[in-house]
């Protein structure tokens, strides 16, 4: 209690005590935010998961111990096996006779038996590199006398030169497999006795994307084809002269085609410059990064990634602090209306529907319309220390986007997720963590290039040795377009 001698009247007593409440509040609303952002991680946000720290990983890992999964360990029932099958022709046949009686010791050594059972063995044989030489003839024309002289084989030059099969293998090495050019060089000699250089693995690099030019052409041209397309971006790093930089590592995917490309800023003047976008129709599946809505008018539709609103979700649900549980009150009924709508359009479609019950789906958007209101009003006046309080955004952002976030119940070809182009960045992620950075934005250009090109051929079953041969030969393999 204030002394009535310190010479304070009432009135700036009151004005005191409100500029104390003021300022508790904007500390509690600071503290808040702060909480927030250090409880981000992969499981709450759209950060990736290979930015979360041992917090968020021993956070999970309690969430496995309070809720273990159902599943069993290993493959999981009716998942098609991978294991070696047996062939009709092996290329070898070894009889395996006993030497000697188990009963009384006696030899058996030329006695006539039968096959009582058989293991086929698969491996390869010791690798030996295998030197071919040219001999190029001059023959004398009998009529004119003219000497005509044989030109070499194509690819074949120098005194001495590698052939198809081992620029291939280093090719794939160096572009495939997470590696550095001088790992990838070692390899080569290690496994494939090829001892060839960094000078030459690196070259082969870079005359693979020369070569691919009119690949990605192709590609570009089918995925702007393509009715429904996934689009995604990943931060990665490229070194700098003082410090490394920002490097931005785009993917866009349309079924079995796959495309990567890096730019060194997110925004529309790398969006434009790809030459993907610009010009597409269809139903683009994407995050709702706001560089993407400039081409929202020119599309059929758009469906934004639930899995990263079903995060974001989580992420406001955990800024509870109040026992009214304000933010749980709304986040997780949304969340649950989105899940049962995904767990209905996948019911559906394995009942052979092109669509769901019109009083289901009527159902489920009240429910999440419903939930999303009431978190505008809650979160509407709540303090904040910049801007609107991310519950609001959030919810508001829910309901002015509800026609994007529900398109996958209207359209069945339209899936729930971005995940099938977040999952060729997982390998961009990898190489990060090995390489660490790129040296320059077009060596990464290079990599997204011949990454485009074996991802692509792989899932139209093409080998990717058999891919690289032809592409080093001139005649790179191409997708087929409409």
């Amino acid at each position: 209690m204030s002394d009535p001698d310190d010479g304070l009247s009432r009135e700036e007593l009151l004005a005191a005590l409100a500029e104390r409440d003021a300022v508790i509040a904007v500390l509690l609303a600071e503290i808040e935010a702060l909480k927030r952002r250090v409880g981000m991680d992969s499981s709450n946000s759209s950060m990736p998961p290979g930015s979360d720290g041992p917090g968020a990983r021993a956070k999970r890992a309690k969430q496995r111990e309070k809720k273990p999964s159902p599943r069993a360990r290993g493959g999981q029932a009716g998942h098609e096996g991978r294991n070696l099958q047996r062939v009709a022709h092996p290329d070898r046949v070894e009889v395996v006779a006993p030497q000697c009686c188990d009963g009384c010791g006696e030899s058996l050594a030329g006695r006539a038996g039968r096959v009582v059972s058989t293991v086929q063995v698969f491996d390869t044989p010791p690798v030996k590199l295998e030197v071919t030489e040219y001999q190029m003839m001059a023959v004398p024309c009998a009529g004119c006398g003219q000497v005509t002289r044989a030109a070499a084989p194509a690819g074949v030059a120098g005194p001495c030169c590698y052939g198809p099969n081992v620029r291939a293998a280093t090719a794939l090495l160096a572009c495939n497999g997470h590696m550095s050019i001088e790992r990838a060089a070692d390899l080569m000699g290690v496994l494939l006795d090829a001892p060839v250089s960094t000078g030459f693995t690196g070259g082969l690099v870079a005359r693979l994307a020369d070569a691919l030019t009119g690949f990605e052409t192709v590609l570009k041209d089918a995925l702007r084809a393509a009715p429904v397309m996934h689009h995604d971006e990943t931060p990665a790093r490229v070194a700098g002269d003082d410090d490394d930089r920002l490097l931005y590592v785009y993917t866009a995917r349309a079924d079995k085609l796959v495309w990567f490309g890096a730019a060194d800023n997110r925004g529309h003047d790398a969006l434009d410059g790809f030459g993907i976008l610009p010009g597409y129709r269809g139903t683009l599946v994407r995050d709702d990064y706001p560089a993407y809505a400039k081409y929202d008018k020119d599309l059929k539709a758009v469906q934004l990634c639930c899995a990263h609103l079903l995060r974001s979700l989580r992420g406001i649900g955990e800024l509870d602090t109040d026992p009214y549980r304000v933010q749980r009150g709304w986040t997780e009924p949304a969340a649950a209306a989105l899940s049962d709508a995904r767990a209905a359009v996948a019911k559906a479609k394995a009942g052979g529907a092109v669509s769901l019950d019109p009083e289901l789906l009527t159902d489920l958007r009240e429910r999440y319309d419903k939930a999303v209101t009431w978190g505008i009003l809650t979160n509407r006046h709540r303090d904040w220390p910049s801007g609107r309080h991310p519950g609001y955004t959030l919810a508001k952002r829910l309901q002015d986007k509800a026609t994007q976030v529900w398109r996958f119940t209207v359209d069945f070809a339209v899936p729930f997720t971005n995940n099938p182009c977040e999952q060729p960045q997982r390998m961009v992620k990898l190489q990060m963590k090995i390489g660490g950075c790129w040296r320059s934005v077009r060596t990464a250009a290079r990599y997204c290039l011949v990454r485009s090109y074996l991802a692509t051929a792989r899932n139209h079953g093409i080998h990717p040795l058999d891919a690289i041969r032809n592409a080093l030969a001139g005649n790179p393999w191409l997708p087929q377009t409409a």
